[in-house]
Parts: C-alpha cells; structure tokens; sequence
C-alpha cells in the first residue's frame, strides 16, 4: 500500500522529470562542470545538462574519450547526472532484469539444483552403494512451487496465487524508459538539445501541426497570386507584340509604296542594271525594318519584364511580410496556450511545493526552449555589442553549417518540414538564424533547373517564387525566419552595387536594394543573404570535373561571412537605408555623406584593414598629382597580406586604355610595406580624373615561394579581391610626371621578398664616400616616403630602404639571407637606357646562405633594381619569380661611362584601310563596322552606317581588284528616321576583293576637292569560314589594289 511519503516522493520525482533540463543555471555557469576553471567563447561546449565544458573537458567521465556535441551520451539512469559518456560506457536502461533474489526464490533455486544433482545419482545406471540420499526442501521453496509451475496461458483467480505484481509506480521507470523508446526513436535528430518526452510532444503535435494547417492556407493565397503573374504576362508580352506588329505592317506598306513610286518615275528611262540595284536596295530596306523592329521587340520585353517583375516582386514582398506576421502571431497564441498547460502539469505533479516565481522561471525556460517568438518587439536601436562579442570564432558554427549543408543536399516539400530539420536541434536564436542564413547561402537559388510544370506538392516548388522571379533572397530569408518564431523585418534603401563607381550620384531609381534586420537576444542584426552567397565554379581540372556526374563536385560553395550580423557602422560603408532608424547607428547619416564615404568591400574588414586617416570617396591630387592612400592593417597578417592595385581613366571613352604616352598607368603608383602600414603614392601623368583601385588577399602557405605541389615552380598563382576604390581628380597640373622605371608590377621593397620566399635582408653596404660605408637595412628611418621622381629632384630625394628607395653614390651591396638554394638573376632598369646595356653594372652571387647583390650604376640618374629567383634543382626552362625591386636614385657617379640612349619607341606606319587623319576633322563616326575589313556572308552584300553631320556632303568609289570601277554595285541612301545617318548598300556579286573608298568635303566651300576620308576592304570568299561579317581571313600576298595609290588626284570622277 502506497503512504504519505511514498506520495510526497513521486510528487518530488515528477517535479524533476519535468524540470531537470530546464532548471537555471548555477551562478558559475561559465565554469567547466569537469575542471571548474572559466569557459571562454571559442573554448566552449555545451550549455549540455545545463552546464558548460572545455573543449579539452569534453570527454568520457569512464574511459576518457574525446567527444563532440554530436557524439557524447547521458546517463539514461540518473537525470541528475551531469556527466558526459562515450557510445561504449554511457549508462543505459534495458528490459526489466529480475534476478533470483527478486522474487525471494533463491533457497528455492538452490534446491532445484541439488535435487538435479542428485537425481543423477539415484538413477539405476550411476548409482552407487551408499550414494542414496533424500532431498531436503525449505519451506520457501514449498511455497513458490505452485507459482513457479502455473502454466503462462492461467489465469491468476486469487490474491493467494497471484505472483509478485510489479507496477510502473513501483519500478520509478516510467520517464526514463520513455525517454528511452524517444531517444531511440528519434536518435539522429535529437543528439544535440534532448526534450523531456511531453515537452517534445507539445512541440510537435501543436506547434508543427498549427504551423502545417497555416503554411497550406498561405500556399493556396500564393498560388492564385502566381496564376495571377502568370496571366497578367501574357496578356503584355501578347499587347506588345500586336503594337510592333501593326507598326511593322505600317511602316512595310510605306517602303514598298515608295519603293513603287520610284520605280514608276523611271519606269521608261531605267535601266535592268540600276532597276536590279533598286530591287535589292528595296529588299536591304526590308531586312533592315524587320532587324529594327525586331530589336524594338527585345527591348521593349526586356523592360515590360524589368517593369513587371519590380511590381511583382513588391506585391510578393507585401505577402510574405502580411504571412510571416500571421504565422509569428500563430506561434504567440499557441505560446500562451503550452505556457497553461504547462503551469496546470507543473502545478498537478509538485502539488504546489515550488513556489510562485520558481514556477515562473520554469515555465518561461520551457518556453524558451520551445523556440517561441517574442511578443514585445525592441524599436531599432543600436545593437548593444558587437558581432566579435557574440562570436569571436566562426569555427564554433562548423558543425553546425555541415548540418546545413547536408539538409540542403536534400529537399523538402514545405517550409514546416525545412525549418524543423534545420533548427529542431538548435536552441538559442543566433544558432537558429545562422542555420537559415546558411541554408540561404547554400542553395544556390540563381542556377536552379525548374522544370516547366512545377507543382506546389514538388519538392522544388518550395521555390517556384525564384522560378518566376517574384521572390529573392531576403523575402525567402524572412519567410523561414518566421517559420522559425524569429522577427525579421526588410529593410528597403540603396547600395553601392554592381556598376557603382566613387564619385557616383545616386538617384532615387538607381542602385536600390533590399536587406534584412533579424532580431536575436533583443537586438536588431543585419543581414545581406544574396551578397552573403558566392557560387564559384572550379575552374581547375574542367576536364575531369565533366567526367564527374555530381554537380557538387563540379561546384564550390564559397560564402562571405562579412555580411552575416554586420555591425552597422561597417553595413553603413556599403548599404544606405532610407529610414534613418534601420540604419542602427547612433547618429544616422544622409545619402549625401553616404555617397561621400570610402568604397571598400568585405575583404577590407574580413583583414582587419583601416585607414590612416580620414578618407573619402573622391581624392583631390595636389598641384604635381601627387596623392598618397595608407592602409594600416594587423600586425599579425603583416607577412601573410597580398595587396596590388590599378589605375585607369575615369572617362568612359578611355577606360580600356592603360598605357599614357606608351608607358603602363601603374609605373606611375609607388607601392610600398612598412611593419603593418601599407601605402600607394600616386603620380598622375595628366589632368583629368582616375579611378584607383586597391586588391587585397592572404597568401596561404601553398602560393609562397617552393610549397606548391611543384617542388620546382615558382609561387602559385592566387586571386586577389577589391578592398577599396577611390576617385582621384586632378584639375591642373604644372610639371611634367615621369613613370617610374619599367620594373615588374606590384610592391617595391624587401618585404616581398620575406613574405613570399623566406629572403631576410641583412645589410646594406654604400661603395660611395659620402654616405655611411655600412647600414642596415632594418636600422633606417621607417618613416614612409614616395620615391621622389616626380615632385623632388634625385639631389634630395628620400633614402629609405624599408621602403624601397636607396640613395646611390657610386654602387652598393645588397646583402640577404636565403632560406634554401636558389638561382637568382638581378636586372637594372632605366627610363633612359635599354636593360641590356645596363647588365655589366649589375651583378647577384650566392655564397652558402647568403646572397649579394652588387649595383654600379653607370650614369646619374633613377634606376630598378629587379632580382628574380628560381629553386637551384630547376630545369632551366623554369620560369623565374620575381622575388623583391629597389627604387635606386643614383646622385653621383664619380667615373661614368657612356651609353647609348633608348630610342623613342616608332609609332607603326598606319595601313592605307581605315579613317585618314581628315575623317575625325569633318565629324564623321563608323556605326556599323569597328574593322575596316569586312567579309561578307553568302548573300554577298553588307551594309555600312556612317554618322555624316549636315555640313558634310559624301562621296564614294568602288573598286574590284585589280582596277575595275564598279560603282553601280554600291547604293547611298540618307536614313529617313535620322537624317544625321548615311547607308551604304554594297553588293559584292564575284568572288574578290572590293575597295569602297569614301571621301567628304564641307558644305559652302569654294575648293570643290574630296579628300579621301576612309577605306573599306570588301572580301568576297566562296567558302567563308565564319559568317558573321567579323571573321579574320587567310593572308595573302599583296595584290595590285594595295600597292597603287588610286586616290590621290582630287579631279577623279565621283559619285555624289
């Protein structure tokens, strides 16, 4: 019979099921429950059975072995145990297991071993004279004979023959065995974060059952949305077809009743000749009306589409936003529902022994557990700390971002079941949003195959909203947020994007974009999911990658972990909200200083990197061009950071031009690396205005010097990514900028040379008399300089060897230690002289594990010093890496010798084909061909456009090789649609080469002469091998038509 006590201690027992995994954690809940020493952030495992461990800690409490949060076990016998187990040792409860002493049957037992014993020996063929003995039996073993012998299938018909009766009550089972059955059932999914059995149950049968029902309504309102696109399209597509169609009929029925008019005006005088050369001007006419019209069609799809798809995109916006709030209002009804019916358990099982408030913080713990949302929202404010202060290591989501990775593998048919599998195991906020933000990432939703008949119950119709168009990366990412219990909010502003460049004005329609802010632990996060997403095919190995059957071997998912809870004063620097209170900083800035601020991307933060001072979007160069840009970046990457950069013109017309004058942009950048600073000394050649773009990257210890697979190569070729860009402006000018010599590209300075092969200068030694005999290089002024070639004369140049300039007078010796044999070569370069002159003046030599290098130069004057190297073991078809370069501004020479000075480089005598000197003069533009080469298609015709301003009166001449007139094959015809446009219509009948020579005078002048302007060369092939009007053809020798100069008499008889 059960008493008082018994009653109070299965009250006790309940109470503890209940509360065990969810009671608060002690005040020392950053202490290791092994060792009890302090558990930092990026050591720490755990919370697991509401303590925390070390990483090193985190083993079994039996044998000692090293766990993880996805392999370790817990005492299935004692929920009281904190202690953590291997598969091997963990305690476990089997099948009930009841022992002879439980039923009080072992003297019974024992007697029925001694009988059998016996009863060999009382059998005729064993026994033995004197060996009779007679069992004795206890009386225990009389009273559990009859029990021990009633067959299974009786039933028991009284208390007096009924066995010992043994209830879940009393075996105190009943929680850890189901337990149990739930751990086994449900192994895989619950390794991480283990419910209580009915906490589990609440979770699943409410909650996701509630969320299904909802996610099917919202689904139903998505489809008849979708339909809706779907018509509203082609219902455009089919008005914009009608409107070109009717006008192609119009605009068709004026040329061919002009085309009639004209040929009825010379219906008697015209010729088979000219009538054929009507016809097929007629016919060009035609094609060329339905190419226009058919582009029209193009453009105007491709707006309607832009058009449609921002309308469309808005209204899906509008809905999810409208879904997700009803679902985050679901899961706060269902939240007061559990969070009773919790209280009535907890208040039935203790029989009200807790008290009010410890029921409280149970309750509001299991809540929390349950993953429900937050009913009071924050305003957005500043966050209260810093991304580094919630995680200082993003290895401690490892684990967690395989799992990730493994459910987006797979695919799933609601967002119910999706969300469940990402955050079913995941317990506090950060964990669950990382888990979306991953899958997010992941999923490369841009290169998706849709098939052309999706349906809601596919799998992939979860994302059909990416098929159309209608949906993108912060709706889906706020979508499944909801679905989680977490707030997320878009956020709707501008964004220095793709074709945004320093200097920019944005205006309201240009460069918008959309992002997300996610609540987590009471603060507003930002998020950019769809910049956070790099897709990066492997571009290594493409053959073997085809040969390869799975896409995620031929696919390298690559994230930016920059634009994960990005700190608002760094989001700032690439992201303009256009409510002021979603930029999250203290004091919110204005489009104006927006546009004003530095442009830097990710990987500026990603290293650490800051400016020295103050900077901003648009760099004013002083009255010599000059301009510096210093990056200060850690000391601890101060040997593993990569940096380059490029200059070019600002101006759209010369942006692919990289040279000035025939000398490179980049000779005029002094690149230099002093400890952490890094700085750009820029020298513009010439006013106008430059973009100056600086990469970055870390060299892994594969890409340096002899770690690549190849023992004998050089280092490994590494992708850099833009930092930063600046605008530099250069209104005037006064002085002219010489470049730097023609040294190899990238950073001056011995600390190439350290990072990237392991050489350490040791000295450096002066031959001149005026200047310290000895130096060290490591003991000169660190302060930075630029080279002095543009704006200081070589007498007071700077002399800093950290950086890369050396005053000379008369030679040095450069002296370094090297790591490992190598075969060096030492180059000197000059402006002035050609590099294989100045070779007798420099020379390299190795001596064990030091290397010289010895420099007179033979003249005043600046100079490079380049040093290349290659492992001493290479062939010598290895190519040479460059190892480090030295500015040397040499100011005396006590014996100089004479060298021949480089010739100016000739410019190329230009070909007779092509636009003469007068051709820009009088205005005129090509707007058909680049090439004045063309070679025609098997209709044998092509079709010149020329811009001829309305001065300008036009004339031409066409020839067949050698010397054959042949004007009537070419038609010159004014574009009736732009008055400013001259065609010409050239039919090339025979196989040959065809000369059109076009020659111009202006309007109103008295010299009646017509300059030639501009040759075409017309090639006719019976076989082209590309048919495109571009293709390069076989050489050949010169024939008649490009040695004789046809046009050189201005009375020649021409075609007006």
């Amino acid at each position: 019979m059960a008493t008082a006590s018994d009653d109070r201690r299965a009250a006790e027992r309940g109470y503890q099921s209940l509360s065990s995994l969810f009671r608060p954690l002690p005040d020392s809940s950053n202490d290791c429950y092994r060792c009890s020493r302090k558990v930092y952030m990026q050591e720490k495992i755990g919370p697991v059975h509401d303590v925390v461990f070390h990483k090193n800690c985190f083993k079994c409490f039996v044998c000692g072995q090293f766990l993880n949060i996805r392999s370790y076990w817990s005492n299935a016998t004692d929920s009281g145990d904190k202690e953590v187990y291997c598969n091997t040792h963990a305690p476990r409860i089997g099948a009930p297991k009841l022992g002879p002493g439980a039923l009080g049957i072992k003297n019974a037992m024992d007697a029925q071993k001694g009988y059998q014993k016996m009863s060999k020996k009382l059998k005729p063929e064993v026994r033995e004279a004197g060996t009779l003995r007679i069992p004795s039996y206890g009386m225990q073993a009389v009273e559990v004979q009859r029990a021990v012998s009633v067959p299974k299938t009786q039933k028991v018909t009284s208390p007096d023959q009924s066995g010992p009766q043994f209830g879940k009550d009393a075996l105190h089972i009943k929680g850890p065995i189901d337990a149990q059955l739930l751990m086994k059932g449900n192994q895989l999914l619950h390794e991480k974060h283990h419910y209580p059995p009915n906490i589990y149950k609440k979770r699943k049968n409410v909650l996701l059952d509630a969320q299904k029902r909802l996610e099917e309504e919202h689904r139903r309102e998505e489809d008849l949305l979708l339909e809706q696109i779907t018509q509203n399209r082609r219902q455009e597509i089919r008005r914009i077809s009608d409107e070109l169609n009717m006008e192609w009929q119009v605009k068709l029925k004026d040329l061919t009743e002009k085309f009639e008019r004209e040929m009825d005006k010379k219906k008697k005088k015209i010729k088979d000749s000219e009538k054929k050369q009507m016809t097929m001007h007629f016919e060009n006419q035609r094609k060329d009306l339905e190419v226009t019209i058919n582009e029209k069609r193009n453009r105007k799809r491709e707006s309607m589409t832009m058009r449609i798809r921002e309308k469309e995109q808005k209204v899906t916006s509008t809905m999810v936003a409208r879904q997700s709030k009803q679902m985050l209002q679901l899961l706060a009804a269902k939240k007061e529902e559990i969070k009773q019916e919790i209280v009535e358990e907890i208040a039935q099982e203790t029989n009200g022994v807790n008290g009010h408030d410890e029921q409280e913080e149970l309750v509001e713990e299991v809540i929390e557990a349950l993953g429900l949302p937050a009913t009071d929202l924050p305003p957005p404010n500043p966050p209260s700390c810093r991304k580094k202060e919630l995680y200082e290591d993003v290895g401690i989501f490892n684990e967690l971002d395989e799992d990730v990775i493994k459910v987006a593998e797979n695919e799933q048919c609601t967002y119910t079941e999706l969300v469940q599998q990402l955050t079913e195991n995941l317990k506090t906020d950060l964990e669950k949003v990382r888990a979306l933000y991953r899958w997010v990432t992941v999923k490369d939703l841009n290169i998706i195959d849709f098939e052309e008949t999706l349906g809601t119950d596919n799998p992939m119709g979860l994302l059909r909203g990416i098929k159309f168009g209608t949906e993108t990366y912060h709706v889906l990412f706020m979508r499944l947020c909801s679905y989680a219990g977490l707030h997320c909010v878009e956020i709707k502003g501008h964004s220095k994007s793709v074709g945004y460049e320093p200097g920019m004005k944005i205006q309201p329609d240009t460069f918008q974009n959309t992002w997300n802010a996610v609540l987590i632990d009471g603060d507003w996060r930002l998020i950019q999911c769809n910049w956070g997403a790099r897709h990066l095919v492997l571009n290594k190995d493409k053959n073997k990658a085809k040969e390869k059957s799975s896409s995620k071997d031929q696919i390298r998912y690559q994230y930016d972990e920059h634009y994960f809870l990005t700190d608002p004063d760094e989001f700032i620097q690439e992201f303009w909200s256009r409510e002021p209170e979603w930029q999250l900083l203290e004091n919110p800035i204005t489009l104006e200083e927006f546009e004003a601020l530095p442009f830097v991307r990710s990987v500026f933060f990603h290293f650490g990197m800051r400016f020295d001072h103050g900077m901003t979007a648009v760099l004013d160069a002083s009255a010599k061009g000059g301009c510096d840009i210093k990056l200060k970046i850690p000391e601890s990457l101060e040997n593993d950071l990569v940096f380059y950069y490029q200059l070019r013109f600002a101006e759209k017309e010369k942006r692919m031009e990289a040279t000035y004058r025939g000398s490179s942009l980049e000779r005029f950048v002094f690149q230099t690396m002093i400890h952490n600073t890094v700085m750009f000394s820029i020298h513009l050649p010439t006013t106008g205005d430059f973009f100056f773009e600086i990469f970055a990257n870390k060299i892994e210890e594969s890409n340096r010097f002899g770690n690549s697979e190849d023992s004998g190569s050089g280092i490994s070729p590494f992708r850099l990514k833009c930092a930063c860009k600046f605008k530099v402006s250069c209104p005037q000018l006064s002085g002219k900028m010489h470049p730097l010599p023609d040294c190899a590209s990238g950073e001056w300075g011995p600390l190439k040379g350290k990072r990237h092969f392991g050489i350490h200068m040791k000295q450096l030694r002066h031959l001149g008399k005026t200047v310290p005999e000895n130096s060290t290089v490591n003991d000169n002024s660190d302060k930075l300089s630029d080279s002095g070639s543009s704006e200081s004369g070589l007498g007071d140049a700077p002399d800093n060897p950290k950086a890369g300039i050396i005053n000379v007078e008369d030679g040095i010796e450069l002296y370094a230690k090297i790591p490992r044999p190598l075969h060096f070569v030492a180059k000197l370069k000059s402006n002035v002289y050609e590099s294989k002159v100045l070779d007798p003046f420099v020379h390299s030599s190795v001596e064990g594990d030091t290397l010289k290098v010895r420099v007179s130069p033979p003249q005043t004057g600046q100079f490079g010093l380049d040093v290349y190297a290659r492992p001493k073991e290479a062939s010598e078809s290895t190519t040479l890496s460059h190892a480090f370069k030295f500015l040397l501004n040499c100011v005396k020479v006590s014996k100089p010798v004479d060298l021949p000075r480089m010739q100016p480089k000739q410019v190329a005598k230009k070909e007779k084909w092509g636009p003469t000197a007068q051709f820009e003069e009088f205005g005129l533009k090509v707007l058909s061909h680049k090439e004045p080469k063309i070679y025609c298609s098997e209709t044998n015709q092509c079709t010149i456009d020329i811009l001829v301003p309305s001065k300008v009166t036009m004339s031409f001449q066409f020839l067949k090789e050698p010397d054959e007139e042949k004007n009537e094959l070419v038609s010159m015809v004014k574009d009736d649609a732009d008055p400013q446009k001259t065609r010409f219509f050239v039919n090339a009948p025979v196989p040959g080469n065809y000369m059109l020579s076009l020659f111009a005078t202006k309007k109103g002048i008295n010299d009646q002469s017509f300059p030639n302007v501009y040759n075409f060369l017309v090639v006719h092939k019976k076989s082209p091998k590309e048919l495109n009007g571009t293709a390069k053809p076989e050489e050949r020798k010169p024939s008649s038509i490009f040695r004789k100069n046809l046009f050189k008499k201005s009375d020649k008889d021409k075609n007006k």
